[in-house]
């Protein structure tokens, strides 16, 4: 806090009119030594109450007082003067204390009052955020649980084609991983390709799964592909012919001859 602030802030009312704590009436005598600002501010101040006070001793004029006194029939003699009492002044520090102390009381309920409200506002904007966050995961949930949902629905309507080859391809006999297994679907009218990966190992990060087909003793890149989690019907390359399907492990984005050290699995198409 600046001193123009500290100035404002009502310290010197507080200190000249005996309200400041004793901790604060030593930092305010410490400022006033330090910054003549304040110093002059204490002064000034005390100057205003001063002056304030002699205003309550002013008596008027003599000239004033004669002529009321004659328009009253006062001093028709000098029996009939009777000698105005002087008025005794009701001290006036007393009730600025008590004006000064409820001001201050007023203050810090507002302060509190505004700090309870303050912390209360922002529980509530947490709480809106938490609601939020949830209500956003919720429908990220859902949206994802609707395109599983949407994804098996079309993998069932495939799968129940009557015009669909199913290929079976277990591990053949010097495969990486004894557990292997996949399946193609081939739709022999429009000779697309869609592939189920029932189990293979996890490749490495620089290494990608590649599909086969066998077509005249020959192997046909039909595509690289992601292992994904779930159940998940991925659409390959278009085949016209094959008489088998087959699954290396490659390099990735694949390679133009299949690694055969490489081979999990492999089916013959049938009927």
């Amino acid at each position: 806090m600046n001193v123009q602030d500290y100035i404002l802030s009502g310290i010197i009312e507080s200190y000249v009119l005996g309200l400041a704590s004793p901790e604060e009436s030593a930092e305010f005598e410490r400022m006033c030594a330090a910054h003549h600002e304040v110093l002059a501010a204490r002064e000034a101040f005390e100057i205003q109450l001063e002056q304030g006070f002699q205003l309550q001793k002013l008596e008027p004029p003599g000239e004033s007082k004669s002529r009321i006194f004659s328009e009253l029939g006062l001093e028709k003699s000098p029996a009939s003067k009777i000698p105005l009492a002087k008025p005794k002044l009701v001290p006036r520090i007393g009730f600025a204390k008590y004006i000064a102390a409820a001001s201050l009381i007023l203050l810090v309920g507002s302060v509190l009052l505004n700090f309870y409200l303050l912390n209360q506002y922002k529980k509530q904007i947490a709480k809106n955020d938490e609601l939020i966050a949830a209500q956003t995961q919720v429908a990220s949930n859902n949206q994802v649980m609707q395109t599983k949902l949407q994804s098996y629905e079309n993998a069932i309507s495939l799968m129940q084609n009557p015009l669909m080859s199913i290929v079976k391809m277990p591990s053949v006999p010097k495969s990486p991983d004894a557990s292997s297994m996949a399946t193609v679907y081939w739709d022999t009218h429009s000779k697309d390709v869609y592939l189920l990966v029932n189990q293979l190992p996890k490749p490495l990060p620089n290494k990608q799964y590649q599909l086969w087909a066998i077509v005249n003793g020959k192997p046909v890149d039909a595509g690289v592909f992601d292992l994904e989690e779930g159940f998940s019907l991925m659409k390959l390359k278009n085949i016209s012919n094959a008489q088998a399907f087959a699954i290396t492990l490659e390099k990735k984005g694949g390679s133009v001859n299949p690694d055969l050290s490489a081979m999990y699995v492999m089916g013959k198409v049938t009927g």
